[in-house]
């Protein structure tokens, strides 16, 4: 968990932070058209928390420590490591693979959640800084949006694809044949795999999260 703080936080901050400072800016000018400016809190109820947090995170996890993951056990397998722990006794799931799924699911998790603030912050930048809205006015509105399954929703997505990426990078790294080709082939087919699966999970938990809370639509 110490590693994937120190390599990913700045990664996931900028992805976060940039995405929803672009986006704010976009929905803050629609909204001036519309004399709604008051309400970019609303926006962002769903911009951050559903949608651009946890995919900006996912997929900043994936590049950074899920190609981690695949390159170190795959290297491990070439160089006959795993083969070795297995002679002196040491299982190698339970040794190398089990803590560095769970590290990767708890703090993708933990990132996204940070990345929420962060990009509640730079909405609100873009809202008050940039435009002249309030930001008592944003809060207000965007407080009064934001549920209960809104922010436990947010959280098991992010442990859903924290897993994935999990699994599938362990996966790929365990089974890397064909020497440093292969490690890089499986790093490229663990990224890609799991690139495909953060837009696939984050819709799907969408759709059955709104399916199951269709109070969660309601402009308030």
């Amino acid at each position: 968990m110490y590693a994937m703080l120190r390599f990913c936080w700045l990664s996931c901050t900028l992805a976060v932070g940039g995405f929803c400072f672009l986006i704010g800016n976009y929905a803050y000018n629609i909204l001036t058209l519309l004399g709604a400016q008051n309400r970019l809190g609303t926006v962002f109820v769903f911009a951050s928390a559903r949608e651009i947090s946890p995919f900006c995170t996912g997929m900043a996890v994936a590049g950074v420590m899920g190609t981690a993951l695949t390159a170190d056990l795959g290297a491990r397998r070439i160089r006959e490591e795993l083969d070795a722990m297995k002679v002196l006794g040491l299982d190698a799931m339970r040794v190398l693979v089990l803590p560095r799924v769970i590290a990767i699911t708890v703090m993708t998790a933990a990132f996204n959640i940070v990345g929420v603030a962060v990009g509640v912050a730079m909405a609100m930048i873009s809202g008050t800084v940039i435009g002249d809205t309030s930001a008592g006015s944003f809060f207000s509105v965007f407080l009064s949006n934001v549920t209960v399954p809104d922010l436990v929703g947010t959280v098991v997505k992010t442990v859903l694809i924290g897993f994935f990426i999990g699994i599938v990078c362990a996966q790929k790294g365990l089974n890397a044949r064909g020497g440093p080709e292969g490690v890089g082939r499986a790093v490229n087919e663990a990224v890609v795999l799991c690139f495909a699966a953060v837009w696939v999970i984050n819709f799907v938990a969408n759709a059955v999260l709104l399916g199951l809370n269709p109070e969660m639509l309601v402009n308030r």
